[in-house]
């Protein structure tokens, strides 16, 4: 037999995981050419976390966590994990402690995609459901409340607190900064991350900062969220807004905050989609109308990064159904932004032009 000339070679070899927690981090950064513009000097690049095991940024605070909890508690297998989550931290949390051998409880509410509450049960993981709102009509506070109570009545077990405890925010002062800059080879002007519970935007800011503290960081949250002050008013964005403003979100690494609304969030989510072939969730939509925002109304040249939380599949039911964003009162959403060009959508094609940012020149991943 004669080979094959149009067979490649074979691949170089990749070191060999173990477990699934070895496939944490490490996931690639991505030019937004939609967002981007060479004439205004502004390049956008997005840290695309759905390319953790578990699809999100939360796989990252969940293994330190439990690293930290098996530090402070000795924790074994058969141990019980607790924690209130909005669906990604009962995701990762579930499929950790199934590595690891621990029971989970994990406390969700009904905005939680029902995709969520599938996983977090496919992995083991046992549910408890918040039926009623708080006095502020959020769920947020009742979950946590319910965690703790969990966690006091049963032996050997912990509550990992994600909205306080600091481990969640050296998960991403480890690992989430210190690639983003090498990433992007220090030439980083602007990083833009939502604001959930807090973590990963003060983890990363905190990291960046101290590599260049003229970095400009700025949170983002959802109109009627006030994680960064205001009045609370429910929202329909999921994963990211609080009515309380927790003890992981460190402002003084935090230079600005931008609320977007649901409308405008989930526009965005849509638009990535048919702009980027990115199927990305709801706190991506706000990010990427964070950045717009803030391009929209300062000069260039300048380099941004934006964290991009999780994937788009674990809301095919809400944000990109075009009968639920009816329901939601959002059918204009269906009719008038998803089928306009990107250009009309984003309007930087209108910007003045500017200096050129220098690029970054490879994007590793």
């Amino acid at each position: 037999m004669h080979q094959d000339e149009r067979v490649p070679p074979a691949a170089p070899p990749r070191t060999l995981s173990t477990r699934v927690d070895e496939l944490i981090g490490n996931t690639p950064l991505i030019r937004l050419n939609s967002l981007s513009d060479t004439a205004a000097g502004f390049n956008v690049y997005g840290k695309l976390e759905a390319f953790n095991p578990g699809t999100s940024v939360k796989d990252r605070s969940a293994r330190q966590l439990l690293a930290q909890a098996r530090l402070d508690y000795t924790l074994a297998p058969g141990w019980t994990i607790v924690e209130s989550s909005s669906g990604n931290m009962g995701h990762a949390l579930a499929m950790l402690c199934a590595v690891y051998g621990y029971r989970f409880i994990c406390v969700l509410d009904p905005k939680t995609p029902q995709s969520n509450i599938k996983l977090v049960k496919a992995f083991g993981g046992e549910v408890e459901m918040v039926s009623a709102p708080d006095e502020t009509g959020g769920f947020q506070k009742k979950r946590i409340a319910i965690a703790k109570a969990i966690a006091q009545q049963i032996p050997n077990c912990v509550n990992l607190d994600q909205y306080n405890n600091p481990a969640a925010i050296d998960a991403h002062f480890l690992s989430t900064g210190p690639e983003i800059y090498a990433q992007m080879e220090g030439r980083i002007n602007v990083l833009i991350a939502s604001a959930s519970t807090g973590s990963h935007l003060s983890g990363t800011a905190k990291y960046l900062k101290a590599r260049d503290p003229a970095i400009h960081v700025i949170g983002v949250e959802p109109a009627g969220s006030v994680i960064f002050g205001g009045e609370y008013r429910p929202f329909l964005q999921n994963g990211l807004g609080l009515s309380f403003t927790p003890g992981n979100v460190l402002a003084s690494y935090i230079d600005e905050a931008i609320r977007v609304g649901d409308r405008d969030a989930f526009a965005a989510c849509r638009r990535l989609a048919k702009d980027e072939g990115l199927l990305l969730g709801g706190s991506s939509g706000a990010v990427v109308h964070a950045a717009r925002e803030y391009m929209d109304r300062t000069g260039g040249p300048c380099n941004i990064a934006i964290v991009l939380p999780d994937t788009g599949l674990k809301y095919l039911d809400t944000i990109y159904d075009d009968q639920w964003l009816t329901s939601k009162g959002l059918a204009s959403l269906v009719s008038d932004h998803v089928d306009r060009p990107a250009s009309l959508v984003t309007g930087l094609h209108d910007r003045p032009t500017r200096p050129h940012a220098e690029p970054v020149p490879v994007l590793q991943t």
